[in-house]
């Protein structure tokens, strides 16, 4: 997981003390160069711009931004964080921490005082994009804008994984969900805590297959992507932390109501995203949150940002250029 002698010049690696554990997460502020004539510019110019603060899914990590950051430095005051249980954060058990979408969103708020930032957009995939909106709604003088890759977090997000599921099995399939089984086996005490020491070791062939799962163009299911994966599992606590996380599932589907989040937001979804796709996921999010903008990434899965920076980044640069462009006056994100 460690940065590249590329990476190392725009973007650092720090870690925060937080109760109830360590923090992990990546900074990129724009510096000035006197060799770049751009620099002065690009620099004044992000003084007056949000910053940008993105949130990991499920199982990932602060790197899986990285293309991100490289198609945005320079720009903007970006930054990433390592949810506490997965990445390089700490990684208390169930006995120590009770994981929840609040827990997370605190989190988040915290590390944003932390930086003294009052003027940030964030940016949410798959399970962080539940973070960002919990957040939204529970801060909501906090944010400038929403932006939600793949996001989870709908009121009926399970029925509606449910459905997209038997939507894309064939007829003969059979007709047991299998997902809904480990989770109601991981429920179980003792049975829990066995599949998860084996789910989370570190098996190189299990990771692969997880990621080819979750990405359209399957070349790019890399060596050092795989390995990118592999290193959380390796650490000490994972198993603990990912079976509490396993375990608390059900509250992971937030209460929204249409018109609960208002202000600046926009969804980027992959065009075969599988678990979630767009033409199930997107018109219940548009009954909740009417003003959002949609793009739909071709020939994308569910981890588009990763996957298609070429198309991605510039959606995320045009919504940042457009939260930057509204009255200081305007409504935050959610009130």
């Amino acid at each position: 997981m460690s940065l590249s002698n590329n990476e190392k010049a725009y973007i650092t690696e720090k870690f925060v003390k937080w109760e109830p554990g360590r923090i992990r997460y990546w900074e990129s502020l724009p510096n000035l160069n006197p060799a770049d004539p751009t620099s002065e510019k690009n620099y004044q110019e992000s003084l007056q711009k949000p910053a940008l603060l993105m949130i990991h899914g499920y199982g990932a990590m602060l790197e899986h931004w990285r293309r991100t950051f490289a198609g945005l430095k320079g720009r903007y005051r970006l930054y990433a964080i390592d949810l506490l249980g997965f990445g390089g954060s700490d990684k208390p058990d169930g006995q120590r921490v009770r994981y929840s979408a609040a827990l997370w969103a605190k989190q988040i708020y915290d590390f944003i005082k932390f930086k003294g930032e009052t003027n940030i957009v964030v940016a949410g995939h798959s399970l962080g994009g539940m973070v960002a909106l919990e957040l939204a709604r529970t801060y909501p003088e906090l944010l400038a804008g929403l932006i939600l890759v793949d996001s989870a977090g709908l009121p009926d997000q399970g029925q509606a994984e449910t459905e997209a599921r038997r939507n894309g099995a064939p007829a003969s399939r059979s007709r047991i969900n299998f997902g809904e089984v480990i989770y109601n086996m991981v429920k179980t005490p003792v049975v829990g805590e066995t599949m998860a020491a084996v789910l989370t070791l570190p098996n190189q062939w299990a990771i692969r297959r997880f990621l080819e799962g979750n990405y359209y163009n399957k070349s790019k299911v890399t060596p050092q992507l795989v390995e990118q994966f592999l290193e959380p599992l390796r650490q000490a606590g994972t198993a603990g932390s990912y079976l509490a996380i396993t375990r608390s599932f059900s509250d992971f589907q937030l209460a929204l109501k249409p018109g609960d989040i208002k202000g600046p937001v926009k969804f980027i979804w992959g065009q075969y995203d599988r678990s979630m796709p767009p033409d199930n996921m997107l018109p219940r999010w548009k009954t909740l949150i009417p003003q959002a903008e949609t793009y739909v990434v071709p020939d994308a899965g569910h981890c588009c940002m990763d996957e298609r920076p070429d198309l991605v980044n510039p959606q995320i640069i045009q919504f940042m250029e457009q939260v930057a462009a509204r009255p200081a006056s305007t409504s935050p994100v959610s009130s």
